[in-house]
This record gives structure tokens, sequence and C-alpha cells, in this order.
């Protein structure tokens, strides 16, 4: 048996956010209002909810292996870590909107 690397990606359309899989299979779509009915000013661990399950598949866009469960957790944490310090951002573990605007323009 062989893991298959399925590489995602995501994009804004008609105020949704559409994750989908390299072969244009969508796997997630969130509303602009989905994601704010659970989405605080900061994401951290703890958190949880369509707007954590949005961080991850972003996080995963840019080469995180994420569960997306939707669960901000240790792993969410460090990988999101990682992705602060490669954009030269402050690499603090939080999701503020700089950290959502590298996200989505990287």
């Amino acid at each position: 048996m062989t893991d298959e690397v399925i590489k995602l990606f995501a994009d804004f359309e008609d105020g949704k956010l559409i994750i989908e899989r390299q072969d244009g299979q969508p796997i997630s779509i969130f509303t602009h209002e989905e994601m704010n009915e659970e989405c605080v000013e900061v994401l951290e661990i703890g958190c949880f909810g369509n707007a954590v399950k949005a961080l991850q598949a972003l996080l995963n866009c840019h080469g995180q292996h994420l569960d997306i469960d939707g669960i901000f957790g240790v792993n969410t944490q460090d990988a999101l870590i990682i992705f602060q310090d490669q954009c030269g951002i402050t690499a603090n573990g939080l999701c503020d909107l700089v950290t959502y605007e590298h996200l989505i323009r990287s």
C-alpha cells in the first residue's frame, strides 16, 4: 500500500473559500459567513470549527500535512509556526490577520 500525496489548492470565488485537490475535486467549501460565525480575531490552541478547518487546509496548501479536523491543537500550532517563520512574520503560533493574508496570498 502506497501513501498518495494529494496536493491541495485554496482559492476565493464568489465569497467562498474553496479547498480542492490537484485533480480538481473539491474537498471543502466555506462561505464567508460560515467562517465568521466561528472565527475569533485570533485563532489559537483550543479554537475549533470551520475557521480552523480552513486554516488547516491553507497550511496544507503550503506544504504541511495536517488532518483537517477543525481542532487547533499542537500539530496545527507547529505547522503554523513553521509557515510564519518561512514568511518572515512573527512566528508565535497565533493565526491573526497578517498570517491569514500570507496564507491566501502566497
